[in-house]
């Protein structure tokens, strides 16, 4: 659900899930956007469990929230010291998640396929792979946080989140860079789009990506 509202009735940065499982129980939860500049000041347990009660008609559950859970990832490359000598981190270790939704699966077994890549080349992984992430990753998400800064605005989402969900185009240029499907061989208008704005983004991080 790409509209998360919190118990007072207010639209939150993120979004809410619901995957059924195997044994009939659903893997249900939420996940909100925080920065150094705008914290998140929720509490997740009980936002979970508002949103699981709000749910409960749709997939007919039943019985009480099991086992909550929750835990802070590193985005857009917020990680340093990535590497050493014959170690490297991947995936949400690395901070290779996407800051626009919180997507890290395909960066894991992306970053877990360059990362062999490198060790079979005999590169030194201390420099090769910081460089690597820079290089596939720096941009995009450099461009992505402060984006995402954006979506933690209080008054934004109410305002542009409709607007958005009704056109077409912006759906698909959304999709396409929260999905991390814009790939260096594209040379469409949103992809030269993409990848100047990322340029620009880096020259005027204070921190860059993976640094």
């Amino acid at each position: 659900h790409l509209e998360l509202r919190g118990e007072d009735g207010d639209v939150l940065a993120g979004y809410g899930w619901v995957f059924p499982l195997s044994d009939g129980e659903v893997n249900i939860g939420v996940g909100t956007l925080a920065t150094a500049r705008r914290p998140a000041q929720i509490r997740l347990r009980s936002l979970i469990q508002h949103y699981a009660d709000a749910r409960r008609d749709d997939w007919q559950l039943d019985g009480p929230v099991r086992l909550p859970a929750s835990a802070l990832l590193p985005m857009g490359g917020a990680v340093s010291h990535v590497a050493g000598y014959n170690w490297a981190l991947i995936g949400d270790a690395a901070g290779c998640v996407n800051p626009l939704n919180g997507e890290g699966i395909d960066y894991g077994l992306e970053t877990g396929r360059l990362v062999a890549e490198l060790i079979a080349a005999q590169r030194h992984l201390g420099t090769g792979w910081p460089a690597t992430l820079r290089h596939h990753y720096g941009e995009a998400f450099s461009i992505a946080r402060r984006l995402a800064g954006l979506l933690t605005l209080p008054r934004l989402l109410p305002l542009a989140g409709p607007v958005g969900m009704r056109s077409r185009a912006l759906m698909t240029v959304a999709l396409r860079v929260m999905g991390n499907l814009v790939t260096e061989e594209d040379r469409d208008l949103t992809a030269r789009a993409w990848r100047a704005a990322g340029r620009a983004s880096v020259r005027l991080d204070e921190r860059a990506p993976f640094s």
